[in-house]
């Protein structure tokens, strides 16, 4: 999956011409670490140790550099914004995002809190996977990690055929009194999308997926990996439900934008969870070659 998605990455930047450059640095420690994606895919999964610790690192941040890569470059496509629709859908569910918006402002104790909540995303992302290994629960580490990948494929894909500005168009410039720490960049959307900007650099890569959300899917996806946990299944439910909220204040989302998050994270953990036990099969059975039949005093004698 991690060579897919590289590669996926590296044709749609061919093909729209949209580059994303990265410093030494940041190229630096995912290639340091890529050896030990090699040991991920070789070696059981149930074996613990750094190096096991090192292969889930590597793809992760693998994945993630190819997702920041893919987002930008699906929106030199230009399809149609579609923030209409998804403020009618809002509306149809009686909730208004900048009404909402300016209710809460009053709330600060409130703000702080869901701001916090925001802020997990990458902490949930790395050491859920990480905790689940140190747990010896590597197999539900690993059904974490494969649908974090499908569900990054997934909305960048629905994001390059669904784009939308988000709510941070409804604000417009007007940002002082409202929170929008995860807003989409529309200067950068505007510009891929008219063809004025085809290079950024990696320190400069903004949230510009808005629908689905991929806040709410780490949210998700986090909650139902540690659900096995008893102890922590309902603290991590609590962080998420509030990250999910945390995703309309404070990452300008409208309320669909969540629900579809939500719902292709699920579907992800599903499909992850089947393909786990297959293709951990399928491994064996290419490792060790066709199955030879056992020798009896039967066709010894023949």
């Amino acid at each position: 999956m991690p060579v897919l998605s590289l590669a996926t990455a590296l044709c749609m930047q061919c093909l729209t011409g949209v580059w994303i450059n990265a410093s030494a640095p940041e190229c630096l420690v995912p290639a340091v670490i890529i050896a030990g994606t090699v040991y991920f895919h070789v070696r059981s999964m149930h074996e613990h140790g750094i190096l096991a610790v090192t292969g889930f690192l590597a793809i992760l941040m693998t994945h993630a550099l190819c997702v920041a890569a893919l987002s930008y470059s699906v929106q030199a496509f230009a399809f149609p914004l579609q923030d209409d629709l998804f403020i009618s859908i809002d509306r149809s569910f009686g909730f208004e995002w900048l009404s909402f918006q300016k209710q809460i402002i009053e709330w600060p104790v409130v703000i702080f809190i869901l701001g916090l909540c925001y802020s997990t995303f990458f902490f949930q992302l790395v050491f859920t996977p990480l905790f689940l290994i140190a747990l010896g629960a590597a197999s539900r580490a690993d059904r974490f990690t494969l649908a974090f990948m499908l569900c990054g494929l997934v909305t960048v894909a629905v994001s390059a055929v669904l784009p939308a500005t988000g709510a941070a168009g409804l604000v417009g410039p007007d940002t002082e009194s409202l929170l929008l720490h995860g807003a989409t960049p529309l200067p950068d959307l505007l510009a891929l999308r008219n063809g004025t900007l085809r290079t950024i650099t990696l320190a400069e890569v903004g949230p510009i997926i808005s629908f689905p959300s991929l806040h709410c899917a780490v949210a998700y996806l986090g909650t139902a990996a540690l659900w096995s946990v008893p102890r922590l299944r309902w603290a991590i439910a609590a962080l998420n439900a509030a990250m999910t909220i945390s995703a309309v204040t404070h990452g300008a989302h409208h309320i669909c934008d969540c629900l579809a998050g939500l719902l292709v994270a699920a579907v992800s953990f599903h499909v992850a969870g089947w393909l786990g036990p297959w293709s951990r099969v399928t491994l064996a059975r290419w490792s060790t070659g066709p199955a030879q039949p056992v020798a009896t005093s039967a066709n010894l004698a023949a």
